[in-house]
C-alpha cells in the first residue's frame, strides 16, 4: 500500500523515558511507511524477536493485498478495475473495513468518502501522484464532472459481496486502512497474552497497557509549523489515537495553501482553517477515518460530532495567521502541554 501515509500527516511519537523494565522494539515498512511496536516482555530471546517479526509482516503483507491501490492484483484494484455492478466477493477484513467507512460517510453526511478517487486525481494527489497540479486550476464544471462517478450510496456491502450501483465507481481506504492494520497488530499481540504494548503505523496509535515505567504510554502531537517541536501529548491506556493535518501534503497557488483533504461535497480542497486534528478512541479504525473528516467538517461541526459520538474526543489546531494557532478540545479531552 506504497505512500497510503499521504491521508494522515501528522508524525506521532513516543514519550518514555529510562527503562525500569525489559521492552522489545520492532519496526519496518508496511503500507508505504513505516511502523514501530513497543512490547514489555521479559522474553530477550533473539529468535522470539525474529519470529514475532515475520508474524507480524506476514498480517501487514495480507493487509497490503486486500487494500493496497498500488498493488494490480489487490482485492481493491481488482475491484476498482471491474467496470461492473455485479456483486463482487471480499475478504472478512476488507468488509469489515468497508462498513466502517460507510459508516462514517453516512455519519459525517459524506465530508469521509471513500468514493472521492476521481477528484485525488484531479488534483494530483492520487496513487502514484506527488501532489500539485500539472494543468491549469480545475475549473467549476470539471469538478462536477469527476464528481458524477462518485458517491458513497452507491456502494453496497451484504457480508462478503460488495456491490456498486455505478460501473466507473472507484474506492480509496487510505484515510482508513492504516488504523485497521494497527487494530490487526494489536488483536495479534493480545491473542498471544501481551498486554502491555504500544503499535504505531504512520503516525495511527494504540496503546495497551502500560509503558516500561509502569505509567501510561504518552503519545506526542507535533507542532503544524515545526515537525520537530513537541508541544503536547496524549496520555493513552487502552486507547487509540490519529492525527491528521494539511501541513504536509500540500501546494501553494497565489498564497492559497491546497491540501490533500479534499471535501467529496464540494470538489475543493478542505478550507476550514483545521491545521490539525487529533482523535482519540478506542478501535484506531475509527480514529483514522474520524481525523480526516473533522478537517473536513470544520471546527463547529467537528466538535459536535466528537460530543456526540461515545467514548470519542478530539484535539483541534486551528490556523489563525502564518504561524499563529490556537487549540480546541473537546469536553472530554485529556492532553499535556509540555
Amino acid at each position: 500500500m506504497k505512500h497510503i501515509n499521504i491521508t494522515i500527516v501528522a508524525f506521532i511519537f513516543c514519550i518514555s523515558c529510562e527503562s525500569t523494565h525489559p521492552q522489545i522494539e520492532i519496526s519496518g515498512y508496511t503500507m508505504g511507511t513505516t511502523y514501530n511496536i513497543k512490547i514489555i516482555s521479559n522474553n530477550r530471546d533473539g529468535d522470539y524477536k525474529i519470529e514475532l517479526k515475520e508474524q507480524i509482516d506476514s498480517i501487514l503483507i495480507s493487509i497490503n493485498n486486500q487494500m493496497s491501490t498500488y498493488l494490480f492484483n489487490s482485492e481493491i484494484s481488482t475491484f476498482n478495475n471491474k467496470e461492473s455492478n455485479l456483486p463482487f466477493q471480499i475478504s472478512d477484513e476488507f468488509s469489515y473495513v468497508i462498513e466502517r467507512a460507510l459508516h462514517w460517510a453516512k455519519e459525517t453526511e459524506g465530508a469521509f468518502d471513500i468514493t472521492l478517487v476521481p477528484l485525488l486525481y484531479l488534483w494530483g494527489f492520487g496513487p502514484g501522484q506527488k501532489g500539485g497540479l500539472k494543468n491549469m486550476f480545475p475549473d467549476e464544471k470539471t469538478i462536477e464532472n469527476r464528481k458524477i462517478h462518485m458517491g458513497y450510496d452507491k456502494l453496497f456491502i451484504n457480508k462478503n459481496y460488495l456491490e456498486k450501483t455505478d460501473p466507473f465507481i472507484k474506492i480509496d481506504l487510505n484515510a482508513i486502512a492504516k488504523g485497521f492494520g494497527v487494530d490487526a497488530i494489536c488483536q495479534f499481540l493480545s491473542s498471544k497474552g501481551m498486554n502491555n504494548y504500544m503499535v504505531e503505523i504512520g503516525g495511527e496509535v494504540r496503546c495497551s497497557g502500560y509503558n516500561r515505567k509502569k505509567n501510561p504510554w504518552m503519545i506526542a502531537v507535533e507542532n503544524p509549523e515545526n515537525d520537530n517541536e513537541l508541544n503536547w501529548a496524549v496520555p493513552l491506556n487502552n486507547m487509540s489515537m490519529a492525527t491528521s493535518g494539511d501541513y504536509r501534503n500540500y501546494y501553494e497557488i497565489d498564497n492559497e495553501r491546497y491540501s490533500h483533504e479534499i471535501d467529496p461535497r464540494s470538489g475543493y480542497p478542505a478550507r476550514t482553517d483545521i491545521a490539525s486534528a487529533t482523535v482519540v478512541t478506542s478501535q484506531c479504525i475509527d480514529a483514522d477515518a474520524l481525523a480526516t473528516a473533522l478537517i473536513i467538517l470544520g471546527i463547529d461541526k467537528a466538535i459536535q460530532l466528537i460530543e456526540d459520538t461515545s467514548n470519542t474526543e478530539a484535539f483541534l489546531i486551528i490556523r489563525k495567521d502564518k504561524g499563529v494557532y490556537e487549540t480546541i478540545r473537546s469536553s472530554g479531552m485529556k492532553i499535556k502541554k509540555l
